[in-house]
């Protein structure tokens, strides 16, 4: 069993700024996987050692540092936030059957869905419990609104699981909730923590939900088109599991009826063949279905670089500037 893999940080000015307190919230996750209870202990091991971008603790981070915050509370909240994520996977995992994260097994494939899901609560518990500790009402208010669209998301995306109807409308609404929450979630809270104007609050509320979409949109992208092992899953999984995602529902709305068909016969197979996904993904390069994926990822990542005008000129300003690119650009 893999576990203390190192977390996936690029060259970025951001993360280079962001590195010493990645560092702290590091050793601060190190600290909280004790437990007196074995199995918690192996489980938060397993799973918060598991690499990863740690993309919303370096969110949170360097937030902080652009509003000019000089505490140390930023990283418990860098903590905070990826316990929620990680919670939000397992959950995931679970509803998905999936077979591998992160280029492992999941831990519902570990210890069953059982023990897992029971695991993914204590991670929200424990999340909101440190929230509280910081002491700051309209802290906790920002994260448990953020959880709870997220949760929503979730619902809302096994809802329409297969639902071949689902429009691109609808499915922005979903990764509103279930991707964008969070990341606004992290950049809103790093604000509360360093008191900014309610502009500046909100300004970066607005960075991190753009982020947060161009995030998902070019994970959706991804899933059809990057490289099955930096991607650490299979090509092609969103369609097998019957996931509806934007590049399927442009190609949908937008190919001819073989075109369709193509992708109706292996939406929700979990046994597609490789001829069959070949299929699909020549429809989506021949309608622009990947183009436009990547074309709206940009456009939101644009406007989360936009949104970090309100803040004062400070390299860490400067390095947020970059992440959208990052995001737009990554190859897993």
């Amino acid at each position: 069993m893999e576990t203390h893999r190192q977390p996936v940080h690029t060259q970025t000015a951001a993360y280079h700024l962001a590195k010493d307190r990645l560092e702290l919230i590091e050793a601060r996750f190190r600290e909280l996987q004790s437990s007196d209870i074995p199995l918690v202990q192996d489980v938060a091991t397993y799973l918060l050692g598991n690499g990863g971008k740690r993309l919303r603790p370096a969110l949170v981070a360097l937030c902080a540092q652009a509003c000019g915050y000089e505490g140390d509370d930023d990283i418990e909240l860098g903590v905070i936030v990826e316990f929620i994520h990680t919670a939000s996977l397992v959950h995931d995992d679970i509803v998905d059957d999936a077979v591998t994260r992160r280029g492992n097994e999941p831990a519902n494939r570990v210890w069953g869905n059982q023990l897992a899901v029971l695991f993914g609560d204590f991670l929200y518990a424990r999340s909101l419990a440190l929230s509280v500790s910081l002491g700051k009402l309209r802290l906790v208010e920002v994260l448990t609104e953020a959880t709870s669209r997220l949760v929503e998301g979730e619902m809302l995306d096994v809802l329409h699981n297969g639902n071949a109807e689902l429009g691109l409308d609808t499915y922005m609404d979903i990764i509103d909730r279930k991707t964008a929450s969070l990341f606004a979630g992290c950049a809103q809270a790093a604000g509360v923590l360093a008191e900014v104007s309610s502009e500046q609050e909100a300004a970066l509320a607005t960075f991190g939900h753009d982020i947060g979409i161009a995030f998902q949109l070019i994970d959706d992208l991804l899933d059809y088109a990057a490289d099955p092992d930096r991607l650490g899953k299979q090509v092609g999984a969103d369609l097998r599991e019957g996931k509806m995602t934007y590049p399927l529902i442009h190609l949908l709305e937008n190919g001819s009826a073989e075109q369709r068909a193509a992708a109706m016969a292996c939406l929700g197979d979990a046994d597609a063949t490789q001829t069959g996904l070949e299929s699909v993904l020549e429809a989506m390069r021949a309608t622009g279905s990947l183009d436009a994926t990547r074309e709206a990822a940009a456009r939101y990542a644009e406007q989360a670089r936009t949104a970090l005008s309100v803040l004062p000129p400070t390299p860490a300003r400067d390095a947020l500037g970059e992440l959208p690119q990052f995001v737009v650009n990554r190859g897993h």
